[in-house]
C-alpha cells in the first residue's frame, strides 16, 4: 500500500467510537417504572414509581419528561399511564420517558 492509503487508514481509525465509552454512558443511569399521577405544561409529568432496582426509589413521585421517538410522533400520555423510562444517578428526582402502556395491572375486588 501506499502513503495515501495508509493515511486514510489511520484517519478511519480515529474517527470511530470507543464502545467502552457508551457502556460506561449507560450505566450512569438506571430504568424505572411507574404511573402517571399529573399531566404538566410542555410534556411533562409527575410519575410515581412502582418499579425499580433501587428499592429506595419506589414511592417516590418525579418529574418525567417525554424523550426520543415518543415526542417526536407526540405519543400522548394520560394520567393513571404506566411508563417506563430512566434516571440519571447525578439527578434522582427527574426522569426521561421512553416507553408508555396503557396495559394496568389486575385490580382484586
Amino acid at each position: 500500500m501506499g502513503k495515501v492509503q495508509d493515511h486514510k487508514r489511520t484517519a478511519k481509525g480515529r474517527r470511530q467510537v470507543d464502545p467502552t465509552q457508551q457502556k460506561a454512558a449507560a450505566s450512569d443511569r438506571f430504568e424505572v417504572e411507574g404511573e402517571v399521577s399529573r399531566c404538566l405544561p410542555n410534556t411533562m409529568f409527575y410519575v410515581e414509581i412502582k418499579q425499580s432496582q433501587y428499592p429506595q426509589m419506589i414511592g417516590r413521585t418525579l418529574l418525567g419528561t417525554l424523550v426520543g421517538k415518543m415526542r417526536l410522533f407526540r405519543i400522548r400520555v394520560l394520567p393513571g399511564d404506566v411508563v417506563k423510562g430512566y434516571v440519571s444517578k447525578y439527578d434522582l428526582k427527574k426522569m426521561k420517558i421512553t416507553f408508555r402502556s396503557t396495559q394496568k395491572e389486575p385490580q382484586s375486588i
